[in-house]
């Protein structure tokens, strides 16, 4: 299990903010077509993601929905998938890509779900915006039942992020400030591609790989990936982890009990 401490380092600024104002609010069809004209790597992702998460047919987490890429990949794996964003613009994208879907209005460190409710859960490029990182991936604890799964599929914390420049040649080129985690202007990052999505968006969060793994305490590691995704360094990173079975001594003592109705 992954016993680093809980507390992530956070940056000075708000944190996801206050439902429905959300950084992606007036982007939404942006961040789309950016999805679409990547759809090759795209699909090294939901391919990692089908594979770790695997077939299922209960409640299934998905944090960060935006607009739904992923919901394929989850429902054709027969999970029922309860999709959460803090953006109404996202969520407005994702209605409109699945329109019998279940969609929730929410931000990802106060989820509106009981303790143990979810059978799964999994999320994709979010601790790259949220601030609160290892304050969603807590909740994500709390929702999940025992020893049901979590995915998280992401850029590499090593090799993008605001410290490390993508060039022509496909290797990185690093700058200093790696250990500087929290949220950057994308102006003074230089990891954000000139006329990028970052560049778009405003900034992004930075996570070095310690803070970034710590974030997932209190789970347990099953595997971890470096995708071939295509760059000698890889972009992508994926993680299947477990919520652990609670001791004999502990249960129906309320040890996790901040379930919100």
């Amino acid at each position: 299990m992954i016993s680093a401490p809980v507390g992530a380092p956070r940056s000075g600024e708000a944190s996801i903010g206050p439902v429905g104002s959300a950084q992606y609010d007036g982007l939404a069809d942006a961040y789309d077509a950016f999805v679409q004209t990547g759809s090759a790597y795209y699909a090294v992702v939901a391919n990692a993601l089908g594979r770790l998460l695997g077939a299922g047919d209960g409640r299934c987490l998905d944090l960060g929905c935006g607009g739904g890429h992923l919901l394929d990949v989850t429902l054709g794996l027969g999970w029922s998938v309860v999709g959460v964003d803090a953006s109404a613009d996202q969520l407005r994208v994702a209605r409109r890509r699945h329109p019998a879907g279940d969609f929730v209005h929410a931000n990802a460190a106060a989820l509106p779900f009981p303790d143990d409710s979810f059978d799964a859960a999994y999320s994709a490029f979010t601790h790259t915006d949220f601030d609160d990182f290892a304050g969603a991936v807590a909740e994500v604890r709390r929702v999940l039942r025992p020893e049901a799964r979590f995915v998280y599929v992401g850029n590499h914390p090593c090799f993008v992020g605001a410290t490390q420049e993508h060039v022509a040649t496909g290797l990185p080129r690093l700058h200093p400030g790696y250990r500087r985690a929290g949220r950057w202007r994308a102006a003074g990052a230089p990891g954000a591609t000139p006329g990028g999505w970052r560049e778009l968006l405003g900034s992004f969060v930075h996570l070095p790989l310690g803070p970034f793994l710590a974030a997932f305490a209190g789970l347990t590691l099953l595997a971890a990936e470096e995708l071939d995704d295509g760059f000698e360094y890889p972009k992508t990173i994926a993680l299947a982890l477990a919520k652990p079975r609670a001791p004999e001594s502990e249960v129906g003592t309320g040890s996790e009990s901040r379930s919100r109705s």
